[in-house]
């Protein structure tokens, strides 16, 4: 590295390292496949407690009764300990997209919101957060849907691929 003589001091000349800016296609992918792998990974943490809390919310009648660490281990005990993670294929389906898509599109979002509305940053972040919250949603929710119905399914295996699931839902419902 070269340095400069400013003053009576030298001065050390940091290298010039080009960087992604946050409109470059590089910037965006890199945000998309971030936000979806960080989403994957958080959801099959929580896996079991989102299968439980399903399994409660359509009072099935198995685990209805169950508090929260009796109904897991009622889980384990009745249909073994993968059971804890059934749908989760399905949900990381969903869950890559919308992270990624809401972790990126936040991004893009700010990046407006922060120009359109630079006299109130934190109402353009809220803007944000909201719109990517929104595209998220919109772009991925008939993955909830099959996700749904597969934590749903106890012993009886009424659907077998998303694909499946997702056209017998549009046809009966």
């Amino acid at each position: 590295m070269a340095t400069k003589e400013v003053t009576g001091h030298s001065k050390i000349e940091k290298p010039v390292v080009k960087s992604d800016t946050k409109k470059s296609a590089s910037f965006i992918a890199k945000s998309f496949f971030a936000g979806g792998i960080a989403g994957c990974c958080a959801k099959t943490a929580t896996a079991p407690v989102d299968r439980l809390k399903i399994l409660w919310q359509g009072q099935h009648r198995t685990y209805r009764d169950y508090g929260f660490v009796t109904g897991l281990r009622a889980i384990v005990r009745h249909e073994g300990w993968l059971a804890l993670y059934r749908g989760n294929g399905a949900m990381m389906v969903r869950v890559f997209p919308y992270s990624a898509v809401q972790f990126m599109s936040y991004e893009q979002y700010k990046r407006f919101f922060q120009k359109e509305l630079s006299d109130h940053p934190k109402f353009a972040n809220l803007c944000a957060g909201s719109m990517a919250g929104i595209t998220s949603v919109t772009s991925t929710y008939p993955l909830d849907v099959a996700r749904a119905r597969f934590a749903y399914q106890v012993r009886e295996q009424r659907y077998t691929s998303i694909i499946q699931c997702l056209k017998e839902v549009h046809q009966k419902e």
